[in-house]
């Protein structure tokens, strides 16, 4: 719960930046001031290192799927659709993780999680047709990369999981400090490749005072506190449950949106709460 509210909250802003700047921006940053405070924090509390390369490997690979990659796609759809419906797409999530996790780490998957689907798909189509009736456009490629983005992030969280497995004493702040820092390594390999397309400073200086503030503070929020209290869970919980608690963060991201006026409560936007609540419902109450 402690990292779904920081997301929510952290994911407001970089709905923003990211369609100020750009999302691939916005991810850089976010790597970047992740792996600051991840390896401040090893530093200062003086966390041990203990990880073998098996498990340095899975979480390097985990770092650029799920953090680099996939949450590209993730802040691509921020932009297009807005934090509150993106972060609804995740309630594909428990079912994806439910599934491998039943041949991965022999946990059980029952058939109710079908059914919750079903509600999570009707809140996806909702506010597709709220898009078709506003802008005659069905918002197919938002969604398109929310679909993407929680594919490649639940791919991350496994291969984070397999690395839990296989190493019992690994802290999270190291596995996060390890995830980030191979995020924030592709981002820069990538940057001398096409530094017209990918630049970190050159944008970050066309910020106001304000904005740098709120986009560094997003980023510790989103990219550090949540992180930290998300690998907290997958090292010790049951992955599905994890995501289903996880899935709470929707309600939070847009009662945040109207609250701050980005948002407009429509009788679309209710039906998708609706049947996001009913889904959720059905997949925490078993």
């Amino acid at each position: 719960m402690g990292s779904t509210f920081t997301f929510a909250t952290a994911s407001l802003y970089f709905a923003e930046f990211s369609k100020k700047l750009s999302p691939v921006w916005m991810n850089y940053f976010k790597a970047c001031i992740a792996f600051l405070c991840f390896v401040l924090t090893i530093l200062i509390f003086q966390i041990p290192i203990t990880i073998n390369s098996g498990g340095v490997l899975l979480l390097v690979l985990s770092g650029v799927t799920g953090l680099m990659i996939g949450d590209i796609f993730l802040m691509s759809a921020f932009a297009h659709l807005g934090s509150g419906r993106v972060l609804m797409i995740f309630g594909f999530q428990p079912l994806i993780l439910g599934v491998a996790s039943y041949f991965l780490f022999n946990e059980t998957f029952e058939w109710h999680r079908l059914v919750a689907v079903i509600f999570f798909v009707m809140c996806i189509a909702s506010f597709s047709l709220e898009s078709f009736k506003e802008k005659g456009d069905w918002e197919l490629k938002g969604i398109f990369f929310g679909v993407a983005g929680v594919f490649l992030d639940a791919c991350g969280v496994l291969m984070t999981k397999k690395a839990f497995e296989s190493n019992a004493d690994l802290s999270p702040f190291v596995a996060n400090a390890i995830r980030s820092g191979a995020t924030m390594f592709g981002f820069f390999l990538v940057s001398l490749l096409i530094p017209k397309i990918i630049q970190l400073k050159a944008p970050f200086l066309t910020l106001t005072a304000r904005e740098k503030k709120l986009a560094v503070g997003a980023s510790a929020l989103g990219g550090f506190v949540a992180l930290a209290c998300y690998l907290n869970a997958i090292r010790y919980g049951h992955l599905a449950t994890i995501s289903a608690i996880a899935g709470t963060s929707p309600l939070f991201a847009t009662v945040f949106e109207i609250i701050k006026g980005r948002k407009k409560m429509t009788k679309y936007l209710g039906f998708a709460i609706v049947s996001f609540v009913i889904g959720f419902v059905i997949l925490f109450n078993h």
